[in-house]
């Protein structure tokens, strides 16, 4: 277990590593806001069949293999933004790093949970998500540290560092012995998304619209807080871009270790109150240029942050058995990261017409009424056992 969370830790490090850098390849290749987004983006959209197609290729070849391939993308992308001169080489390498996240996200969970006994699943996945949301801030803050205070080659030693540690990381899920179960009612390649019958009413009323919000919120903030702490702490610090990102997410990550309340649930729907709290209070210190509103509205956001992720992964966690967990969770991660592109391009274009303070209020309108919806959701519904069949799928 401790290999595999080791290698999601890493792994979620090396998805926002690039965050502060942002600044830096706007000034060097004059981009506007709209291609800063597009930047962060890219990745996503690389993600989506990444994550579409690993889903399938887990159940089928088990999932060892393909979070290997993960790795494998992931130092790829690593060595390109270290080397990168050109604008195009930026956008391969996020392409990369998209693939190495959609290939590893749930083919790594689906090996953590392969050696796990039933009673330990919900204890496991809460493991995973908060190592998941430490590494995803533990990136920006180590990259915007190196970017502000060390001088010898700092714009390439993240990467460098990333590249050792994800050798490690390679190293160590080579060493994995035991078994590597394949699904077995999938024998042959069919690129579907899992969700078993009995629990849809829970994943399209419930969970995945409670990841896409998060995700929406979370990245448009990862792609655009640089430029924010610009206009509200007037500093172009970037350490202090990174340290705001490891706040909402590694932050997320550690107030999954709060127990209260114990349901999933409960769980989320009191997180999406956060977020919407959180978020509201980061928009508002723009007009108000206030450095205290944007703490404590990050700090907020990190609560509701880690307990909507960790509520779903429980939920999405119980719905199938272990040969099943990669199609499940790489499903999980789909709605997650359809929140991420299609709201922060949005944002990043309509920042470039009215500003970034409006594009923010927009956002924070839409996500305001999904999350109405979401909590107000008919949820007198209990989530499947991990008996239960794939085999009404429509």
């Amino acid at each position: 277990m401790k290999r595999s969370l080791w290698a999601i830790l890493i792994m979620a490090v090396s998805a926002n590593l690039s965050a502060p850098f942002f600044t830096v390849y706007q000034t060097h290749f004059n981009l506007n806001n709209a291609a800063l987004s597009a930047l962060f983006a890219v990745y996503a959209a690389c993600l989506l069949p990444s994550l579409l197609v690993a889903g399938p290729l887990g159940d089928t070849l088990g999932p060892k293999p393909i979070a290997i391939t993960g790795v494998i993308f992931a130092l790829v992308s690593a060595g390109l933004f270290a080397d990168a001169t050109n604008l195009w080489e930026l956008y391969l390498a996020r392409a990369a790093e998209g693939l190495a996240l959609g290939a590893f996200m749930g083919s790594g969970n689906a090996l953590l949970l392969q050696k796990t006994p039933a009673d330990r699943t919900s204890v496991v996945l809460t493991w995973s998500s908060m190592f998941t949301m430490i590494g995803f801030g533990l990136g920006p803050a180590i990259s915007g540290m190196i970017l502000e205070y060390v001088s010898w080659h700092s714009e390439r030693l993240p990467y460098w560092i990333l590249l050792a540690m994800l050798i490690t990381v390679a190293i160590s899920l080579f060493t994995i012995t035991g078994q590597n179960q394949k699904s077995s009612e999938q024998q042959h390649f069919r690129i579907q998304l899992g969700i078993p019958f009995s629990g849809r009413q829970l994943y399209w009323t419930f969970i995945g619209p409670s990841v896409f919000l998060l995700f929406s919120l979370n990245g448009t903030v990862i792609s655009l807080i640089p430029t924010y702490v610009k206009t509200v702490l007037h500093s172009d610090n970037l350490a202090w871009s990174g340290l705001l990102i490891l706040l909402l997410l590694g932050g997320g990550g550690f107030a999954q270790r709060i127990t209260k309340p114990n349901q999933p649930v409960k769980r989320v729907q009191i997180g999406i109150v956060f977020l919407l709290i959180g978020a509201w209070l980061m928009i508002m210190a723009g007009p108000f240029k206030s450095t205290f509103l944007l703490w404590i509205g990050m700090a907020i956001q990190a609560l509701g942050s880690g307990w909507t992720f960790q509520g779903g992964m429980q939920l999405i966690g119980k719905m199938a058995t272990k040969a099943d967990h990669s199609k499940i969770m790489s499903t999980f991660y789909v709605a997650a990261y359809l929140g991420m592109i299609l709201p922060t391009l949005g944002v990043g274009l309509i920042s470039t017409i009215w500003g970034l303070v409006p594009a923010l209020i927009v956002l924070g309108v839409l996500v305001t009424l999904l999350g109405i919806g979401i909590i107000r959701a008919p949820h007198r519904f209990s989530a499947p056992s991990s008996n239960e069949s794939f085999a009404k799928r429509g």
